[in-house]
C-alpha cells in the first residue's frame, strides 16, 4: 500500500473538522508537530471544542495512523450587540 502524503491527510482533517456536526468550524489550523496532530484556533462553543479529538482520531484511523492529538483550540467569547439593530 502506498503511503498517503501528509498534506492530503491534513486537508482531509481540515475538511472533516469543518463539515462534521460535532465540530463544524472553518479555519482551524491543523499541523503535525513531532508525532502529534495539533489543532488550534478559535472555536465557537465548548461542546464543539470537546468534539475535536474524536473527529481527528476517526480520520487518522482511516489512514492507519497512530499520531497523538493535541487540542489547542479555544472558545471565543460571543456577546449580544450593545444596541438593537436599526429598523429600515
Amino acid at each position: 500500500m502506498t503511503p498517503v502524503p501528509i498534506e492530503r491527510v491534513l486537508i482531509h482533517l481540515r475538511d472533516t473538522l469543518a463539515s462534521d456536526g460535532r465540530v463544524g468550524e472553518l479555519g482551524l489550523d491543523v499541523e503535525i508537530v513531532a508525532d502529534t496532530v495539533v489543532v488550534s484556533g478559535p472555536i465557537s462553543t465548548s461542546a464543539r471544542r470537546d468534539g475535536v479529538p474524536a473527529v481527528v482520531r476517526e480520520v487518522l484511523r482511516t489512514y492507519g495512523s497512530d499520531f497523538d492529538v493535541r487540542n489547542d483550540t479555544y472558545v471565543t467569547e460571543t456577546s449580544a450587540p450593545d444596541r438593537e439593530p436599526e429598523q429600515l
